[in-house]
Order: C-alpha cells, then structure tokens, then sequence
C-alpha cells in the first residue's frame, strides 16, 4: 500500500483488501457458522482498540465528531425506557461481555437485570467484571434467542444491541421476545440493517457490502429494513415508528478507517496481519470499508446499509 491509496475511492479500498486477505477467501466463508471463532479471536482487538470496557457495537454520536460517550448511546436509550415505566426486570439478547446490562444495572440498582450469550467465554468475562464492579443486581445466563428459554417470561423491557443480526428465523426470535414480556412489555433494538438485495447492486458496491457483512461474521447477509418491523407485528406486538441513524454511526466508522489505513501503511504490520488469526485480522476489512457501505441523507454513497433503532410494546 502507498500513501496514494485513497480511502475515499472504493477501487483503491478493493483493490487493498484483495491483496492483503484476498477477496474470494474471505467471501468464501458466506453462510458459515464462524461466530464463536470470530469473537474468540477478535476479543482482545474490540477491548485495545474499539473500546477498552469490552463494548462490541458501533458508536452513535449524533454531533458528528467521535467520542466514547457514544458507545453509551443505546444503553442509555434503554434506562430511559426503563425509567419511564418504572422497570423491575430488564433482559439483554446477546449480552457479550456485559456493557451494556452492567451500565443499566450500575445506574438503575432498583432493577433486576439478566444477561443472556451463546458464549460462555462471553459469560466468564460479564460474570467477573461484575463482580469486580460490585454490581449485585445483574447475572448472567447461557442461552439461545433463537428461542428464548421458557424460564426466562415475565420481564419489563427486553433488549438487543447489533445480535438479532445473527437470527436464523425471524418470526420465532419475535415470538419468543413477545414470550419473555409481560403485557404493556417494551422491546427495543439497534442493529445493521439492508435497504435492498446487496446482490442487485453494482458490482464494486456489492462485494464490498458482501465482505464488511462476512468480515463481522454475518456470513448470510444483514437482515432487510422492514423485516424485524413484520415478524414482532406478527407476534402481536405494536412497533413504533423506526428510527434510521446511519448518520451516527459515521464518525465512529471513519475513525476505524483512519486507524485501519495507518496500520497497513506499514510493510511490517501487513505482514502481521497474514499470520494473524484470520477473524481477527478480518475486522481490519470492516474497519476499511465502513464508511462507504451505507446509504446517509443527501448523500450519493451507493451503500444500502443502515443502522436503526427499532422498538415495540406487548399489549396489555
């Protein structure tokens, strides 16, 4: 890579990735279960350089420069949701680590929280850190939403924080939230979705969405705008109005694409990157190419990504 490479130009961004990871490798993995390879290689990049308390998804900062605060965003979004019906149970969806229940929980210590991970390594971690945290009023459970163990009903507020990403079938994962709540229950939602089939779109546009998805271990595509929206109607719950934030995820993306086209500037550290283990090395793919791959207002970029906010209440 020369300092000419322009991070601007899709071409250049390609042309860079298919030399250092190969494109058709990496796209190779499309519709593989690589998940728990991807977080066990990639925990240690997400703490050093994403953000250091373990938090595993994009920052929105609506000011449009980039700062932590702003991994803070959705989990605030969910203490006031909690505030407001005056929560007693609040249940995460892929807790991860545990950032986000631990930051409800440490600021809302009336509430009980629970933690729900396919990973126990994942567990361990969010078990520890609240502990460490002396943080009494959250625990931490190994369980699948796909679907939701039957112990797990009878909660004020669910939610899920760039997860639901990886369901399989939509209108079981709805249903089975809609199970967990009680009635006048609020579900809420912040993840990456697709305005449109990435494969109808221009060649260039659509293998570099394909491999920002793959590189993220969405290896069978983000999900489409409007299809959460159907399933948890289906499940008779009541959606609100979406709410499209792409804009806010954009200074937090362009601060990975600095970081990513300053590390492989440098001969020795693109060589690193080859032996690296390759999911870890892969986040360098996503860090590349975010800025290009969604679709912001007023903005001709091409991409058909965004992020949005979606939320619903259980009828009494």
């Amino acid at each position: 890579m020369t300092n000419e490479t322009d991070p601007t130009k899709l071409a250049d961004l390609l042309k860079l990735v298919d030399r250092i990871f190969g494109i058709d490798r990496v796209l190779s993995d499309k519709g593989s279960d690589v998940i728990e390879a991807y977080y066990a290689q990639s925990g240690p990049a997400y703490e050093q350089i994403h953000s250091k308390q373990g938090c595993m998804h994009l920052a929105l900062n609506d000011d449009g420069v980039f700062a932590q605060k702003g991994y803070q965003t959705q989990p605030r979004a969910v203490m006031r949701e909690a505030r407001a019906m005056k929560a007693q149970k609040v249940l995460e969806l892929g807790c991860g680590k545990g950032f986000n229940s631990l930051f409800v929980a440490k600021h809302l210590p009336e509430v009980q929280c629970t933690g729900t991970d396919l990973l126990e390594t994942h567990l361990v971690k969010a078990r520890d850190l609240a502990k460490e945290a002396g943080i009494a009023n959250v625990h931490y459970e190994q369980a699948s939403f796909e679907p939701l163990p039957d112990r797990l009903r009878g909660y004020d507020l669910a939610f899920g924080f760039e997860t639901l990403c990886y369901a399989q079938n939509l209108d079981l994962v709805a249903a089975s939230v809609a199970a967990a709540l009680r009635p006048g229950g609020r579900f809420v939602m912040f993840d990456v979705h697709a305005w449109e089939d990435v494969d109808a779109l221009p060649k260039q546009m659509a293998t570099a969405t394909r491999l920002y998805e793959t590189s993220m271990a969405v290896t069978n595509g983000f999900i489409r705008t409007g299809a959460w929206e159907a399933a948890l109607g289906r499940a008779g719950l009541l959606v609100d109005p979406t709410e499209d934030l792409a804009q806010d995820v954009q200074p937090g993306l362009a601060r990975l694409q600095q970081m990513a086209i300053k590390a492989l500037s440098d001969w020795k550290r693109r060589l690193a990157v080859k032996v690296m283990p390759k999911y870890l090395a892969r986040n360098g793919i996503s860090a590349l190419l975010g800025p290009l791959v969604y679709r912001l207002d007023g903005q001709d970029t091409g991409g058909v990504l965004t992020y949005q906010k979606i939320s619903a209440t259980k009828p009494v």
